[in-house]
Formats: structure tokens, sequence, C-alpha cells
């Protein structure tokens, strides 16, 4: 048992002998000549510019995927391409328009004509019934000789 904790303490100290702390070249002082930053403008081309292109040209090489699958799948169903979908409702919406401008310049759309009350829809109908009616009541006059 000794004799693996001296081999333990042993490896131990090689360890941490090969790990101790140095001084570095940060920690002593040389005279270092001072190193000239780049300047914005070449950041801007060293890490700016590509980063730039990579992203448009994605976006480009994904709007033109998108846009392929899409026609293909447009194909393989067999649905109509936009513009002639577009074409054919502006046609439908010409004939439809036609048609709604015949049939208002068929009504009178004058809004100050005064709205009848129920009332005088009732007595409306009361004298055309009556006058449905008159010939009737002569029939029936004539017939008994009531004068």
């Amino acid at each position: 048992m000794s004799n693996s904790k001296a081999s333990q303490s042993s490896s131990l100290k090689s360890f941490q002998e090969q790990y101790k702390l140095r001084p570095t070249a940060a920690g002593i002082k040389k005279a270092v000549s001072p190193i000239q930053q780049p300047s914005n403008f070449h950041l801007f081309v060293k890490a700016g510019l590509p980063f730039l292109l990579f992203s448009v040209g994605a976006s480009l090489v994904l709007k033109s995927a998108v846009e392929g699958k899409n026609i293909e799948r447009d194909k393989s169903k067999g649905l109509v391409s936009k513009s002639e979908r577009q074409a054919r409702l502006d046609s439908e919406k010409d004939e439809m328009m036609e048609k709604l401008n015949k049939k208002w310049k068929k009504q009178d759309l004058d809004n100050t004509k005064r709205i009848e009350r129920p009332e005088e829809i009732l007595e409306r109908r009361k004298k055309e019934r009556e006058e449905r009616n008159r010939w009737h009541r002569r029939a029936w006059r004539w017939i008994t000789f009531q004068q």
C-alpha cells in the first residue's frame, strides 16, 4: 500500500509541475511596437461584405426554389396560372358589371320619394280591390234588377 501511495504522490507532483503557472508574455514587459488597428472599411470588406452577399444570395436561392416548387405542384395538379385566372376573373367582373348597369338604368333610384306608411298601403289595396270588384256589383245589380 505504501508503494501505491508513493506512486500516486509522485504522479500528482509531476502533474502539478506540468501545469504550473509560468510567467507569460503579458506578464513580462517588453517593448512592443503598437499594432495598427484595421480601418472600418477594411473590417467591412473582410467580414461584413461576405455576410451581406451570403444573406442576399441565400434569400434569392430560396425564393427561386420555392417558386419552382409551387410551379411544379400547380402543373402536376393541373391548376391554372395566376395570370390566366386573373384574366378570367376580370372578364367575369366586367360581365357582372354590365348586367348590374343594365338593371340600374331600368330602375328608378330617386331617393326623394316619400315612403308609404302601412295604413296608406292598406288603404290603397282596399281601393284596388273595390275597383276590381266594381263590375261584380254592377253585374249583380243588373241581374237582380236593383238599378
